[in-house]
């Protein structure tokens, strides 16, 4: 038995049988012992657990008969995000089969994968739709991570391993949140010394905790992955410059606040960004843009000369009038020079905020709010304040939750975490299930394909829906159809250039059209605000009901022994209705002669 490190050491590119023993083979066996398959690379890990190696059944059985084979003595069943050394269970090429692998820095250790018998690293999505995943009871941890271990320490960490460096979430082990490549620079305010080596950690912006470790060794100054020094506090000169960086290279990180703040997204090749700022600072170029009430920072070249240039750029559409003031209802009249009317079908405007928005906003000059509530299984910092000021001001609102799921159960306990917010308050303008990735946690987890954004839009709003919630689906026109399948209503983000003007009229695509960015969300609504209207269920005890005298008030079982009697059965309010619709008629007749 060892750490899941340990045995990652002891099975890469080897090959397992369903013994649990190594054998020197270049392909997958169809019969016993069945070396390279994939449920043997689990009995490779049990034979090195010092567990039993014995059938189980098919990869599937591994997940769906856990509490009948005896997968449960030696594993748990993973509720949160997968960690290093996990056991996943998917859908492979054959749902009738299954597939089986071991979770890894964001991919999957695993044998049979393209017809390859060796255990190898291999991205998520070729793995199939995941249906859970499954932790060894057997590993161990000399260094076993607590929070109370983090010790306080204010430093900025300058990357220059030749390597990429995993960026870890929640634990100094657990599931991968990107990387760090030579050169990048992270602000961090703990460290935490353990597994062989020092790490850096910090909170990113949406609350969860990560971690990166600096050096090979857990002694200071030994096989260093990063240079420490202290955070830059000197002012940043920024130059007014209005245009549109469009990058040329993936990979390039968006900071907040200055340019070696928190990490919170990255540029691809193709990616557009608004900027409003320019400055040269830290080795490279870079151009600064808005999002709510912070700037960003994204370098656009490798040096601080124009040699290397990570980006081209464009100006801004001159023909259309920037929106300077924060927080104003657009005008009613058509931008010129178009005539097209795009506001024939608006009911209502209003805003979506969250944490990052002011909390001094001017509400009330708003039909409608829309508040982020939680992101994964986190509660929005400003919620409460914002809800409670929206029923203050009799101002509707509606919630969202910025989705983090990554497989069905974190999509229902998302759905779950946000219902035990909102149950008590009166949310009139429905929940909507935020499905975007904005700073890449689904595409670095491997799970940014249509079937999982979809399954996770179904789960959220099949369970909202049951509580009685107007529910949809906030997404994106490019997604929609690429990423994103649903019959629930959308919410549908379309900027145009993002000027503050509406620039087209989405009310065939969603209910909710979020229309710009700048300098805040922008939405209009193409209904009352009645259409949005929930009747939530109360909660029902699952206590037995109890007649007068305290006797338990079941229902009848139905006879078994008896056909289906549902055409003898008397439609009690149908007869009703129909009387009351013959005395009516009657009345009426009787006036007639009168």
């Amino acid at each position: 038995m060892g750490t899941p490190q340990e045995f990652y050491n002891y099975a890469i590119n080897k090959v397992f049988n369903n013994k649990g023993q190594i054998m020197n083979i270049n392909y997958v066996q169809g019969e016993e012992p069945y070396g390279g398959q994939c449920v043997s690379l689990i009995q490779g890990l049990m034979a090195w657990g010092g567990k039993p190696c014995i059938a189980r059944g098919h990869a599937k059985d591994w997940w769906f008969n856990r509490a009948n084979n005896g997968v449960l003595s030696y594993f748990d069943v993973v509720t949160g995000a997968p960690q290093n050394g996990d056991v996943g269970v998917s859908v492979g090429g054959d749902a009738r089969y299954g597939h089986i692998f071991i979770y890894w820095e964001g991919r999957a250790l695993s044998q049979n994968v393209l017809g390859n018998p060796k255990a190898m690293l291999w991205p998520l999505n070729y793995q199939g739709a995941i249906w859970g995943y499954l932790r060894p009871k057997f590993y161990t941890n000399a260094s076993t991570y607590d929070a109370s271990q983090l010790i306080k320490e204010n430093g900025m960490a300058t990357f220059k391993n030749d390597t990429a460096i995993i960026i870890h979430r929640d634990t100094p082990t657990g599931a991968s949140y990107g990387t760090f490549v030579k050169g990048e620079k992270q602000v961090y305010t703990e460290k935490w010394i353990g597994n062989g080596h020092r790490y850096i950690s910090w909170i990113h912006t949406n609350g969860v905790r990560c971690f990166a470790a600096v050096s090979g060794s857990e002694s200071y100054g030994v096989e260093p992955w990063a240079t420490i020094g202290a955070p830059e506090t000197k002012d940043i000169e920024l130059t007014q410059e209005d245009g549109i960086a469009e990058f040329t290279v993936d990979g390039v990180h968006k900071h907040y606040d200055n340019p070696s703040g928190e990490i919170f997204g990255q540029c691809n090749a193709g990616d557009k960004i608004r900027y409003y700022w320019k400055c040269v600072t830290n080795g490279h170029r870079y151009v600064v843009g808005k999002e709510g009430d912070r700037k960003f920072f994204v370098a656009v070249s490798a040096t601080e000369d124009r040699t290397q240039m990570w980006a081209k750029f464009s100006a801004p559409d001159t023909n259309t009038k920037e929106d300077t003031k924060e927080d104003s209802k657009p005008s009613t009249e058509p931008s010129k020079p178009t005539t097209t009317d795009y506001t024939k079908n608006v009911k209502g405007y209003g805003i979506d905020i969250s944490e990052h928005n002011s909390s001094d906003i001017d509400l009330s000059k708003y039909d409608f709010v829309i508040l982020r509530a939680s992101y994964g299984e986190y509660t929005d910092k400003k919620f409460e304040y914002f809800a409670n000021k929206c029923e203050q001001l009799k101002i509707p609102y509606g919630v969202y939750v910025y989705d983090y799921a990554l497989d069905d159960s974190q999509a229902r306990a998302e759905a779950e975490y946000v219902y035990n917010l909102i149950k008590d308050r009166n949310v009139q303008l429905g929940v909507w299930f935020d499905m975007e990735d904005a700073d890449n946690y689904k595409k670095k987890a491997g799970v940014l394909t249509k079937e999982r954004c979809s399954f996770s839009c179904k789960v959220f709003c099949d369970y909202m829906s049951a509580k009685g919630y107007y529910t949809g689906v906030y997404t994106s026109t490019s997604w929609l159809g690429t990423f994103v399948e649903t019959t629930y209503p959308i919410w549908i983000a379309n900027w145009g250039t993002n000027d503050g003007n509406i620039q087209s009229d989405q009310s065939s695509v969603g209910v909710i059209h979020q229309y710009a960015a700048n300098p805040i969300d922008k939405d209009i609504i193409f209904h009352d605000i009645d259409f949005y209207k929930s009747n939530p269920k109360k909660d029902e005890s699952t206590d037995d009901k109890k007649d007068e005298n305290g006797s338990e008030n079941k229902k009848d079982e139905p006879n078994t022994d008896s056909k289906d009697d549902s055409e003898n059965k008397i439609n009690v309010t149908g007869i009703n209705k129909l009387i009351e619709l013959l005395l009516k008629i009657a009345e009426k007749i009787a006036k007639l002669f009168k």
